[in-house]
């Protein structure tokens, strides 16, 4: 059995691993497509853009984790059963539960990778990530200007520097013209001099100019406010597609447990609804279970009999993974309701479909007919010959 738990083991971890990586290659390459802006045309530096993609690894690790493990169980055993493997180490005296002690080990290991990836190093990302941004922020406000040139690599703002100083951080003669996209409202500004200011904790680039006088112009038009300070503090954001990669708003999901229960203590005290900020708590140990369930589920879809090769468990795997995240969709939205409590809705997909893969891997080791899965068997067969048959003809 040694053998057998090992070569199964094998098996299944490559598999997992193979759709991982292929999992993780498409999710970059999406994120990739964004930050390609920032390298051609905004001269940020491709260590920095790798960098970036870095830090975005935990978030897409979280869901490929789950889903690359069901496809390998599916994938391994579909290979097991259409290879006649199944039937020899049944005739060897083999029972299917006998081969489910790699599959779960290897299912614990991922749910506890999971979940220290959901309870650390999702926050670790997102902090590094948002840290990363504001240094290119940063460093372009510093060497973006130059003398006597309209420069405008900050979102909506375009600046005008007549003189710079030998060390670069103070500006004289400066033109700013600013448009709110939203609003509609438009602002020229004009100071004797200026400095770029950083602030890492709040995440942002301001101008604090002095001796300012300028116009607002509201979005009808048909007015003006005159502005005239001795000092003001102008925002600044960077340019390109860097902050709809990520914002530098931290969501619920991407906080820290630690952070989350700082935040439900503020909503208490303001006397403000903080269902979603505890759902979310719940959700960092529900969610990586599914692991478990994905990798159980995975051991009696692959085993029924067919000849449609390894493809079956590809495309098996993507009703399974739909039912998980529908299932986690209702419950969460009847207990926004309150109809029911929030560790309930949170651990109700794991236990609906934690007891359909016991089911059915009860009916698969006792080789009873499951008849939606000969159904779904058929169709497989049926859609495998059609497009055989297609390729032939062209």
């Amino acid at each position: 059995m040694k053998i057998t738990h090992r070569y199964v083991l094998k098996e299944t971890l490559t598999y997992s691993l193979i759709a991982v990586l292929v999992f993780t290659i498409v999710f970059m390459m999406g994120k990739t497509l964004k930050l390609t802006d920032l390298l051609v045309n905004k001269g940020v530096s491709l260590f920095d853009i790798g960098k970036l993609l870095f830090y975005l690894l935990p978030s897409s690790l979280i869901l490929m984790i789950p889903i690359a493990l069901l496809l390998g169980v599916l994938i391994t055993f579909v290979r097991l059963s259409s290879d006649n493997e199944i039937v020899a180490l049944k005739a060897s005296g083999v029972s299917l539960y006998q081969l489910t002690p790699p599959v779960l080990f290897l299912s614990v290991m991922a749910y506890l990778l999971s979940t220290f990836l959901v309870i650390y190093g999702l926050p670790w990302g997102n902090k590094g990530f948002k840290y990363v941004l504001f240094d290119i922020a940063k460093t372009k406000a510093y060497t973006a200007f130059k003398e006597r040139v309209f420069n405008d690599s900050f979102d909506g703002v375009v600046i005008y520097v007549d003189k710079i100083t030998l060390r670069g951080n103070k500006l004289e003669r400066i033109f700013i013209h600013s448009e709110d996209k939203e609003g509609g409202e438009s602002k020229t500004i004009l100071a004797k001099e200026g400095y770029v200011g950083t602030n890492p904790d709040s995440q942002y680039i301001a101008f604090h100019l002095i001796g300012v006088t300028g116009d607002q112009m509201p979005k009808e038009g048909k007015s003006y406010a005159r502005i005239e300070s001795d000092t003001l503090v102008h925002k600044l954001t960077f340019g390109g597609n860097l902050y709809r990669v990520k914002g530098f708003r931290t969501r619920d999901w991407e906080m820290s447990i630690g952070e989350l229960r700082t935040k439900i203590k503020i909503l208490k005290i303001l006397h403000q609804d903080y269902t979603p900020q505890l759902l979310e708590i719940y959700r960092k140990f529900s969610i990586p279970f599914a692991c478990v369930v994905f990798g159980l589920m995975g051991i009696p879809l692959g085993v029924q009999p067919r000849r449609s090769g390894k493809s079956y468990g590809f495309i098996l795997g993507i009703p399974v993974v739909l039912a998980y995240y529908m299932l986690r969709i209702f419950a969460e939205t009847v207990t926004y309701n309150g109809f029911i409590p929030l560790l309930i809705a949170s651990w109700t997909p794991n236990l609906i479909l934690m007891a359909l893969a016991i089911y059915l891997l009860v009916k698969t080791a006792n080789e009873s007919p499951i008849a939606i899965l000969n159904w779904l068997a058929r169709i497989m067969e049926s859609i495998t010959l059609k497009i055989k048959k297609f390729s032939k003809i062209i």
